[in-house]
């Protein structure tokens, strides 16, 4: 075991002793001690897509930090997926007591990361990293993006959660031209108004390699012919560079066989004195290095791309960003994009076909006769042809690749020196920024309450962000897919990093335990999920933070921590009346909403749905906040949402599943929508069913949902003898579909934040029938439907009436009910000041 490069004496002892301890203790606790150790400002650490080699823009500048005379009490450390499959880089490097390699994953790695002063990577660290104050974090990237990127992919923010997550805790983003920082990094990773780290526009180090002289160039040649591929001294080098294919950066698809046919067949096709070789990307390298018909003609992985470009003379690509590189070098560059249809049907492309900078060939001949071309100087040649998009292209995409590029990067990053270099913040648009926190995102009134909100709010106004924890099911997967596409997602991973004693003291806390956790321990708990949420978020500051769920001390303890200008919960019941809930002789709710209680002391606003439940909430909590601080805002409706939900063919095997109406009676179907829990009182409408059955045959009910109550609910239908006449529908994603096709809403609710599927009934025009709570008005308003006490005869007749045509039914204005809404919401979190 090997300890910080630089430590000596003591420390090494010191260090020593605590790792191994660690090491005892489990992989999280080795964590937790390497976060302890010192930032090391001489120590840089370097990573390269993952650890594929020593390469890219780290390699370019982690050369040039070697040779720097200013840098020599720099220590630096490689990382590696596997240092023994990259013998060659280790060996160059053997007697240089400055530099060492590191097993990704490997303990080492988590103590270079832990420790470095600077980080370099051109792609993302994990998860579970989180950069530490006193360390800096150069992210360069890995190319000018021509493929859709980020929120730009159809999959949109799910897959480019840590992509933005390593984005938000860089200091220095690098970029080649305004194109870059513009399209990919303030657009398609949306880290406007949001990334605290600056866009430093001054080229790629790594195009440096492409300015090197006759002696440079002889010795990549020589490397090439070392690693066994075939080139003469006088040969044209046609470099075939492709893009990976497939829907997925982590699973792209082997098309190790086409390129190997592709290959041949152009090679097969060119006069003599041209040489064909083929470089494919790093995720697809695997693929091609044990396809035999590439043997000599692969270039491999370690040798630095754009030291082959240096010696390529025409470059053949199809999506790459590669083309960008190699603007630089002035030679011709063609595109071979057969697929390209198919290709633009599932990712895209930044640039249409008349700005590229080269012509397209579909089939291998005509890739051949491009190529044969070349030097013509007449039409048919690219630098002809295509002269005119080739100029306009370098400059907008290469302007400051001209071999200077890395010590521009040193200037600003390492030795200071800002002054002639492009340097910027990122764009800032004036819109108020705004975090949510949305909850567990499982189908309930909080997920689709907060769905709702996003659909709602003016996104012109504001810039929104939303976190939430992992999507690790179906259900989850399902409303993350239905958030709105202009709000920008964050994940939190893993958890917070700290000792297992901290970790009781949170624990403690998690359970309303303030009163065990002494001051000094509570502040470095404090410490760790202040941490926890740079972690997510970078050093990130919004306007206004917001836990939308209530419900969850470890979301409120973080919430509450996040750097912002206002803070606010969300309540969205009587929740000391959830807290003493009991179901099965338990009380789920009540050690972790002790916990949420103890929380409001973090938080501006605590917010209930109405101000029915805004009184309720404020007097049944007044111990752990003061009256000013509760607040109220209804939630909105997604209306568009529910009424094309309703357009859709209701589900046949659950209307199907109800018996007809008995001979001379009417079918009347009601329906219930709500979680089966103790305070929907399920029950309640059951027997009211029943004994309105009485007088009233021909009524059945459909009651859409599920919950802890279920069995037991069925139960009681069977005692009740309502089979065929009550149907448990379960929980459906499209409910809107059955209620249309239903006669009357009802609910049988003891209390409620707010009855939002009262809204939607009456969105669809359905007559209303609920039981009477504190909270029933912010929906139903006298003369818009009927409110009966909270007896199983008073809903019974409520039933009969209903069925009878005896219940009121007003239009039910959305448009002007969501304005209101978001009034509300802006006022509730202190972005409006409240009328006097």
């Amino acid at each position: 075991m090997s300890v910080p490069l630089g430590a000596t004496g003591k420390a090494r002892r010191v260090v020593r002793q605590v790792v191994r301890k660690a090491v005892r203790s489990g992989p999280h606790e080795v964590k937790v001690a390497l976060r302890a150790m010192p930032v090391d400002p001489d120590l840089v650490v370097y990573e390269s897509f993952g650890g594929n080699g020593m390469l890219c823009n780290p390699e370019a500048i982690f050369r040039a930090l070697l040779e720097d005379p200013e840098q020599q009490h720099l220590r630096h450390v490689w990382v590696l997926a596997d240092p023994t499959a990259y013998a060659s880089t280790v060996a160059e490097f053997r007697d240089d007591p400055r530099v060492r390699f590191v097993r990704r994953r490997s303990i080492a790695y988590h103590r270079a990361l832990s420790t470095a002063g600077l980080l370099v990577n051109n792609a993302t660290f994990p998860p579970d990293w989180g950069k530490r104050p006193g360390q800096t974090y150069l992210n360069t990237w890995h190319g000018t993006p021509l493929k859709a990127m980020g929120y730009d992919e159809a999959q949109g923010g799910r897959g480019a959660l840590n992509v933005l997550r390593n984005f938000m805790m860089a200091d220095y983003l690098l970029s080649t031209s305004p194109f870059m920082s513009e399209r990919m990094y303030e657009q398609a990773y949306r880290l406007v108004n949001v990334a605290p780290g600056e866009l430093v526009e001054v080229g790629y180090p790594r195009t440096d390699l492409q300015f090197g002289g006759e002696g440079e160039r002889e010795r990549t040649r020589a490397r090439l012919r070392s690693a066994g591929v075939r080139l003469a001294a006088d040969d044209t080098l046609v470099l075939v560079a492709p893009t990976w294919k497939g829907e997925s950066f982590h699973t792209p698809r082997n098309d190790a066989a086409d390129l190997a046919a592709m290959v041949d067949e152009l090679q097969n096709r060119l006069p003599s004195g041209h040489r064909v070789l083929l470089k494919v990307h790093q995720q697809v390298y695997r693929f091609a290095r044990t396809e035999p018909r590439l043997a000599g003609r692969l270039v491999p992985n370690e040798l630095p791309t754009n030291a082959v470009l240096g010696v390529t003379d025409v470059l053949v690509t199809d999506y790459s960003s590669i083309f960008f590189d190699f603007l630089s070098t002035g030679r011709p560059i063609l595109f071979h994009t057969p697929d390209r249809e198919e290709y633009d049907g599932y990712r895209g492309s930044y640039l249409p076909v008349e700005q590229l900078p080269g012509p397209q060939s579909r089939t291998t001949a005509e890739l051949a006769d491009l190529v044969g071309a070349v030097g013509s100087g007449t039409a048919p040649d690219p630098l002809v042809s295509h002269r005119d998009r080739y100029d306009a292209a370098r400059a907008r995409f290469a302007p400051k690749d001209d071999g200077g590029a890395t010590q521009r990067v040193l200037d600003v990053v390492v030795r200071g020196r800002r002054e002639g270099h492009e340097v910027r913040q990122t764009r800032r648009d004036g819109r108020r920024t705004l975090m949510l926190y949305l909850g567990g995102m499982m189908s309930n009134g909080i997920t689709s309450s907060a769905l709702n909100l996003l659909r709602t709010l003016d996104h012109t106004a504001w810039d929104v962000s939303v976190v939430t924890g992992p999507i690790d099911n179906e259900d989850r997967l399902a409303n993350a897919e239905a958030l709105d596409p202009r709000v920008r997602q964050f994940a939190r991973n893993g958890s917070a990093s700290m000792s297992k004693t901290l970790w009781v003291s949170r624990r403690r806390l998690m359970r309303g335990q303030l009163d065990r956790i002494s001051q000094p321990v509570l502040e470095k708990v404090d410490q760790a999920l202040e941490q926890d949420w740079r972690r997510i978020v970078g050093a990130a500051r919004f306007d206004h933070v917001v836990d939308f769920s209530g419900y969850s001390p470890a979301w409120t303890f973080l919430i509450g921590h996040a750097p912002a200008g206002s803070h606010s919960v969300w309540q969205h019941n009587d929740l000391l009346a959830d807290q003493l809930r009991e179901i099965g002789g338990r009380r789920p709710h009540f050690a972790n909403l002790q916990a949420v209680f103890t929380s409001y002391a973090r938080f501006d606003h605590i917010v209930s749905v109405s101000e029915a439940l805004r009184e309720v909430n404020a007097r049944n909590l007044s111990r752990w906040a003061p009256p000013e601080k509760f607040v109220a805002a209804r939630n909105t409706i997604d209306v568009q949402r529910v009424v094309s939900g309703a357009a859709e063919p209701a589900p046949q095997e659950v209307m199907d599943a109800l018996a007809p109406a008995p001979p001379g009676h009417d079918r009347f179907v009601f329906v219930a929508v709500g979680r089966l829990s103790p305070e929907k009182n399920h029950e309640r409408l059951l027997e009211a069913f029943a004994l309105a059955r009485r007088e009233h045959p021909g009524i059945r009910l459909v009651v859409v949902g599920d919950g802890p109550l279920r069995d037991e609910l069925t139960d009681r239908a069977s005692e009740l003898g309502l089979e065929g006449h009550v149907l448990f529908a379960g929980l459906q994603r499209n409910p809107w579909s059955i209620m249309a096709e239903c006669q009357c809403f009802v609910l049988s609710s003891d209390y409620e934040g707010q009855p939002m599927v009262i809204l939607e009934a009456r969105t669809l025009g359905l007559p209303v029938v609920s039981t009477s709570f504190d909270s029933v008005g912010s929906a139903l308003a006298d003369g818009e439907g009927l409110v009966v006490e909270r007896s199983v005869p008073a809903l019974a007749a409520g039933l009969a009436a209903a069925a009878e045509g005896r219940v009121p039914r007003a239009d039910f204005d959305a448009g002007a009910y969501n304005a209101a809404v978001v009034g509300e919401f802006e006022r509730a979190i202190g972005a409006v000041v409240a009328p006097a």
